[in-house]
């Protein structure tokens, strides 16, 4: 078994989420991609969910992207189909910001008011390819002024907002959901 820190183990898929519009059913997703091999990045959206194999095609409710480097610099993105964005000229980190709208909290959406934000990650979160495999971890930033709390089977850490997961797949069956709960 790898320990902390062995220069095998993968790095961690960080994900930071916000609700600057909440009012208006957005979210902020900023995804940090470490040790990216040489090459384009394929970032991706699910089309379905855990236990519901319609197809949904999550993507279309992004409706803003953008990718950095890990200086800073901006990178071109491609849309090869229409759940890919295609990520070049990286430098082993890509930082993938987009911007989702979410106002059907159910089971296999996201919803996002001014009262909570129900996550079904699927519905949210954008994931890289060949990447499942690299363990995760998610911060959320409340909106200012409300009282939410957390309610998910992410891991727990010693940051009450932040939580994480073993890999993609026990990720992407986790939802996850941020309200004034008793």
């Amino acid at each position: 078994m790898q320990q902390a820190g062995d220069p095998g183990e993968a790095a961690p898929v960080a994900y930071d989420v916000s609700f600057p519009n909440a009012v208006h059913h957005e979210a902020q997703v900023t995804a940090t991609f470490r040790g990216v091999p040489a090459g384009p990045l394929r970032v991706q959206m699910a089309r379905s969910s855990p236990g519901r194999y319609a197809i949904h095609e999550f993507a279309k409710n992004v409706f803003f992207a953008e990718a950095f480097n890990g200086k800073g610099a901006r990178l071109a993105i491609t849309r090869p189909d229409v759940d890919v964005w295609q990520i070049a000229g990286h430098d082993g980190i890509v930082k993938f910001v987009y911007r989702i709208f979410g106002d059907t909290p159910d089971g296999t959406y996201m919803g996002v008011d001014a009262t909570h934000a129900r996550m079904n990650m699927p519905a949210a979160f954008a994931w890289a390819q060949g990447m499942d495999s690299h363990p995760i971890r998610v911060t959320f930033t409340p909106p200012q002024g409300l009282n939410w709390k957390i309610a998910t089977q992410l891991f727990t850490t010693s940051d009450p907002w932040t939580f994480t997961a073993p890999n993609l797949q026990y990720f992407m069956d986790s939802p996850t959901e941020l309200a004034d709960l008793v």
